[in-house]
């Protein structure tokens, strides 16, 4: 019987993911305004990635590790696309992602270093899929999870599933990710 092991996401107070952008302006303290909790897997301290996302308005935020959230809530504020990448020490995986975009439908697979999206197009993400490519599906699984304009935190995905929406015009506000060592 395996246990769910709870996790914090910090965010600046207003929904501004702390860790997520550097704006010389704010407040860098911190407050733990929400609760998620880990799909029976913690991230792995061998594979680890970094992502950072392009946010209307605020543009790209800094690069930030796993599981960490990317993104804001409580703005109204659209993420645009997202980049995923391995942290300096990482060992080295396969990693594949695509986004549902307003008015373009699925983007084609993109692989790590490469971004995921539109730029100054003003038009929403409104889902994606993650998953493993190659060997790395043998030893890791890759989870990840959403904050969706009026529904909240979704559960969490993994390995390829789609996290967000089709058709329903909801966008994707942020965006939590993370490598698990297989059990």
């Amino acid at each position: 019987m395996s246990m769910k092991i709870p996790r914090r996401g910090f965010f600046i107070k207003g929904g501004l993911a702390l860790t997520g952008l550097a704006l010389p302006n704010l407040v860098q303290k911190a407050y733990a305004q929400r609760i998620l909790e880990y799909p029976e897997a913690e991230p792995s301290q061998k594979a680890v990635i970094e992502y950072t996302a392009h946010l209307q308005d605020l543009g790209d935020t800094n690069f930030i590790k796993q599981p960490l959230v990317c993104g804001t809530t409580g703005q109204s504020r659209r993420l645009e696309g997202f980049l995923i990448r391995l942290a300096p020490g990482s060992q080295n995986v396969g990693l594949r992602y695509f986004a549902h975009i307003q008015n373009q439908g699925d983007t084609g697979w993109k692989f790590l270093n490469q971004y995921c999206g539109t730029k100054g197009q003003s038009l929403r993400l409104e889902g994606f899929a993650i998953e493993l490519t190659g060997l790395s599906i043998l030893n890791y699984d890759v989870y990840y999870s959403a904050h969706l304009q009026g529904t909240g935190d979704t559960p969490w995905y993994r390995n390829g599933e789609f996290c967000g929406t089709r058709g329903q015009s909801r966008r994707v506000e942020a965006i939590s990710i993370f490598i698990a060592d297989k059990i």
